[in-house]
C-alpha cells in the first residue's frame, strides 16, 4: 500500500500563492458544507470535556465565554470580529495561506490582523493534524484574543520580527511556537495549558494531561510543594541530557521522521534508548516539560509539522511577558 501522506521535515517549504486567490474584505465569509460543520462539532466536543478543561489556564476559559463559539457550527468572520475587535482592537481575516514561511503572518500581525486559514482538517486527522487549521486558529487562539493581556503578547512579535536578522527571526519563531502555540504556565500551583496547539489538538492535549498525573504518580513532582521550583531543579540537574535529546530531535525532524503522531512518539522513545537515557523519573513520560528557558528554546528546530515531544512552562503569564520582552524588545527598538 502506498503512503501518500507527506513527510515533513524541519524546514517549511515556501507556498506559492496566486495573489488573485487571496480573500478580500468583501469575500471573507465562506459557505461550509454539512460535513465540515460536523467535523467542527466533533472536534469541539472531543476537546470541550471537563476532565480536559480543568487543565487549561483560566484566561482561555474566560475567553471562551466572551467569544461565544457555537459547538455545532463554524463561526463567521463577522461573529469573531464582533466579539474581539471592540475588546482588544485586533481584527480577524481569512487567508488562503496555510502555515508556511512566517513572513506573511507577521506582516499582518504588524497591522493587528490575526489570520485564520480556510483549511479544515479531515476526518482522518481528528486526533492530530500535522499543520494548523481553522479549528486550531479559532478554538485555540481566539478565546485569548478577546483579552488585552494576549493582545499585548501578540503585539510583541511583529515589531521585532520586522527588524530582526534572519538568525534572530528563527529564534522569534521558536519563542512564538513554545509560548502562544505550545506553552504552559503555572496557576494555583498547578501546571496549566496555555498554547493553542495543545488546546486544539486532542492527542497532544491528552498526552500533556497524562504527563501532569505521571509526574505526581512517579514522585517526580510533589503537588503539595512549589511545582515550578521542582521543575527547575529537575531541569538544571538534567540539562545536558535535555540538550542531547533536542539535538537528536533536530536530526529526526530533518529526516522527516516525526511527521505523524505514531512515528513521533515511537522515534522519540527509540531516541532515548539510543542516547542511553532511561525513560524513568523526569524522562519517563510521553512529553518532556522544561522551564521556559530562552537558551534551550533557541536550540529547538524551527516550527515543524510534527508531534511536539517537549513543552516549556512559564512560572506565570506575567513572567512569560517579561521573558519575551527581554529578547524581543531590544530588537523592536532598533533604529
Amino acid at each position: 500500500m502506498i503512503n501518500n501522506k507527506p513527510s515533513y521535515t524541519g524546514d517549511i517549504a515556501a507556498q506559492e500563492i496566486d495573489p488573485t486567490k487571496e480573500y478580500s474584505s468583501e469575500n471573507q465569509e465562506l459557505d461550509f458544507s454539512a460535513e465540515q460543520h460536523s467535523i467542527w462539532a466533533d472536534l469541539f466536543a472531543g476537546v470541550h470535556q471537563p476532565y480536559l478543561l480543568e487543565h487549561v489556564c483560566k484566561e482561555w476559559l474566560t475567553g471562551m465565554e466572551l467569544l461565544q463559539l457555537s459547538p455545532k457550527h463554524i463561526p463567521t468572520v463577522a461573529h469573531l470580529n464582533k466579539n474581539i475587535t471592540p475588546r482588544t482592537g485586533w481584527k480577524i481575516e481569512r487567508t488562503v495561506v496555510r502555515y508556511t514561511l512566517a513572513d506573511d503572518w507577521y506582516k499582518k500581525f504588524a497591522q493587528r490582523v490575526f489570520l485564520i486559514t480556510d483549511y479544515l482538517r479531515t476526518r482522518d486527522q481528528m486526533e492530530f493534524t500535522p499543520e494548523p487549521d481553522m479549528f486550531h486558529d479559532i478554538f485555540g487562539h481566539l478565546p485569548f484574543l478577546t483579552q488585552e493581556f494576549y493582545a499585548r503578547i501578540e503585539d510583541k512579535f511583529a515589531p521585532a520580527y520586522m527588524k530582526a536578522t534572519q538568525e534572530e527571526r528563527e529564534v522569534i519563531k521558536r519563542l512564538a511556537w513554545y509560548s502562544t502555540e505550545f506553552g504552559l504556565v503555572t496557576q494555583e500551583n498547578r501546571f496549566k495549558i496555555f498554547g493553542a496547539g495543545i488546546i486544539s489538538g486532542r492527542s497532544e492535549f491528552t498526552h500533556t494531561v497524562m504527563e501532569f498525573y505521571r509526574l505526581g504518580r512517579d514522585n517526580v513532582i510533589d503537588y503539595s510543594k512549589n511545582v515550578y521550583a521542582q521543575l527547575e531543579k529537575h531541569f538544571e540537574k538534567n540539562k545536558k541530557d535535555v540538550h542531547r535529546i533536542i539535538a537528536g530531535v533536530n536530526k529526526l525532524h530533518q529526516k522527516g521522521q516525526m511527521s505523524s503522531e505514531e512515528n513521533g512518539w515511537n522515534v522519540i522513545k527509540s531516541l532515548y534508548d539510543n542516547l542511553g537515557i532511561s525513560r524513568t523519573g523526569y524522562f519517563g513520560g510521553e512529553v518532556l516539560l522544561a522551564p521556559f528557558d530562552l537558551e534551550t528554546i533557541a536550540l529547538i528546530p524551527k516550527t515543524v509539522y510534527a508531534f511536539n515531544p517537549m513543552f516549556f512552562v512559564c512560572e506565570s503569564l506575567e513572567k512569560m511577558d517579561e521573558l519575551l520582552d527581554s529578547y524581543l524588545k531590544p530588537i523592536a527598538l532598533r533604529a
